[in-house]
């Protein structure tokens, strides 16, 4: 059974899959003491939660769609099999650290992702060419032996971040030339609509997407190409939350930026006491190629008790970003 199959896991349940669970939690590296007893026990949802935290993922101790398929993802390593474009794109530990490489050595893979997409192609091409390898954008045994002798000296950073914050720096610097996706649930729907409407008024152009799946809003914003997606979820936690891209060898730019804004901010729109800012590697994170920030506003009554203030100080936030986005 495909991982992304498999059933959502947590304390007390039992059954061979919390063993499948089990095995991939100590075959990852977590929990290798922890016997594969088939019991969903404080010890697994331990080892769930450290294991979640290791991948920037929500924490909750919970083995649900996004932890089973980061602990298959995570079970590849760089040599394991041979790595090319192909339909879906491959997917894993094994594509993050060629894309790491490649971009530590000056060849654009693009963001530190771990899907092999077009991007990551041509930058094995360019570095086969450049090391006299057979150039046919395929990670085999030879082409992984010469990226890992010649990375080995290279500081794990990657070009695609300086590229990207080039980018950025050069695009136009006003809140009325930008594409702003709007993406919420049903709970949000007011404090979105009414943050799109103040947009819109200010001269912005704005794409919403309402109790979409992650995937889908992905794909849109994508296919949209939209300057910045802003993710509005609840929370049942008081305090807000506020997630960009980051990863071994990349950090958004942008989303940094932004979300460092916005944890300035929206604290005295909410009325508490701070916000928790961090990178993250949310799959709606991971997915989207433009700046992009994910925010736990906080419990729905209190948000829609400040809807005002909060629209008015997310929409000063986006102009604040568009001055300087990176």
């Amino acid at each position: 059974m495909a991982d992304d199959h498999l059933p959502t896991l947590k304390r007390g349940d039992e059954s061979d899959d919390v063993v499948l669970l089990q095995q991939k939690l100590a075959s990852a590296g977590f929990a290798l003491a922890l016997s594969a007893n088939g019991s969903f026990d404080a010890s697994t949802a331990s080892a769930v939660a450290d294991f979640q935290a290791s991948r920037g993922l929500s924490v909750d101790g919970i083995c649900g769609p996004h932890t089973w398929t980061a602990l298959q993802e995570a079970s590849w390593s760089l040599g394991d099999r041979h790595l090319y474009m192909s339909h879906p794109m491959l997917r894993g530990d094994d594509v993050a650290e060629l894309q790491l490489r490649l971009g530590s050595l000056g060849f654009d893979a693009g963001r530190v992702d771990g899907i092999f997409g077009p991007n990551t192609a041509d930058a094995m091409e360019e570095f086969q060419l450049n090391s006299g390898l057979v150039a046919d954008a395929v990670c085999g045994p030879a082409t992984t032996a010469a990226l890992v002798r010649m990375s080995a000296r290279v500081t794990p950073a990657t070009v695609a971040a300086v590229r990207e914050r080039a980018k950025l720096q050069l695009a136009p610097r006003r809140l009325t030339e930008q594409h702003i996706m709007i993406a919420s649930t049903s709970t949000m729907a007011a404090v979105a609509g009414e943050l799109a409407t103040g947009l819109r008024r200010s001269g912005a152009a704005v794409s919403e997407a309402c109790d979409w799946t992650e995937a889908d809003r992905a794909d849109e914003a994508n296919r949209l190409e939209v300057d910045v997606y802003l993710g509005l979820l609840p929370s049942d936690d008081p305090a807000c939350r506020v997630a960009y891209f980051a990863t071994e060898g990349f950090v958004s730019p942008g989303g940094q930026r932004l979300a460092s804004i916005l944890g300035q901010r929206l604290p005295a729109a909410l009325g508490t006491d701070s916000a928790d800012v961090k990178g993250m590697r949310l799959p709606v994170l991971r997915h989207t190629r433009m700046t992009a920030v994910q925010c736990l506003m906080g419990p729905p009554g209190l948000v829609h008790a400040r809807l005002s203030p909060l629209a008015r100080a997310i929409e000063g936030c986006l102009a604040l970003w568009a001055t300087k986005p990176a």
